[in-house]
């Protein structure tokens, strides 16, 4: 088995939301991460995608992105990302689980373990928000998003590897640690990988800190396709 991740998938295979308005490097951008997961994934590999899936408002609506992602190989563990509307966080993980195609594991306070090469790797994860918080709705939301991503994390079983996924960089604008960051490292985490951050939308960082290894994944920063991690 191998291990990858990709974010920032921005699908709407009907069309009603083409993404090219944000740069030409965007036209048929679907189809450019299709090509390139068909060229790198294998059915038995593991795909962590990181947020801000499908534009579709209603979970109705984001189904047939989220039937065009479960048909690609591999199995694919999910967060959601601030534009995943179609994913109530009132739906347990189990709830959620049981609408989705089998391929696709959202992981909402809980956890997920597959094995590479004999080894045990937890995946926790959790979508995170803007910090420092700019309202007090904001830091609320922050502080909900901690307590899933400590769900998360006391969810998982002894593993011998954990990477953590959350949507929104775990670092302030000027690339201070946020809370997320302390939880994830007294969790163990020697992997992060996230998005939002797309190309010219601000700063971000890639590389070790403190014994973590940090990588955005946004499909714009990564050429559009899955990066691998293991």
């Amino acid at each position: 088995m191998s291990l990858f991740a990709i974010a920032d998938l921005h699908l709407s295979t009907g069309g009603a939301k083409p993404m090219d308005i944000f740069g030409a490097h965007w036209t048929g951008h679907d189809e450019t991460i299709r090509r390139h997961w068909l060229e790198q994934v294998r059915p038995e590999d593991t795909v962590l995608v990181v947020g801000d899936i499908s534009w579709g408002l209603r979970f109705e609506e984001a189904l047939p992105d989220l039937e065009w992602l479960a048909a690609l190989p591999g199995t694919k563990v999910m967060v959601r990302g601030n534009h995943d509307y179609w994913w109530s966080s009132k739906r347990s993980a189990a709830k959620l689980q049981s609408l989705l195609p089998p391929s696709l594991i959202p992981l909402h306070k809980t956890s997920h373990v597959v094995t590479e090469a004999g080894r045990r790797i937890g995946i926790v994860g959790t979508r995170g928000w803007a910090v420092p918080a700019a309202t007090p709705h904001d830091a609320e939301i922050v502080a909900t998003e901690e307590q899933r991503l400590r769900a998360s994390v006391a969810s998982l079983p002894p593993v011998d590897l954990v990477i953590g996924m959350i949507h929104y960089p775990p670092f302030t604008p000027d690339l201070r640690d946020t809370p997320f960051v302390a939880i994830l490292r007294e969790a163990g985490a020697r992997e992060v990988v996230y998005g939002h951050i797309h190309q010219g939308g601000g700063r971000f960082f890639n590389g070790e800190r403190e014994g973590i290894h940090y990588r955005n994944v946004a499909v714009d920063q990564v050429g559009f396709r899955p990066v691998q991690l293991l």
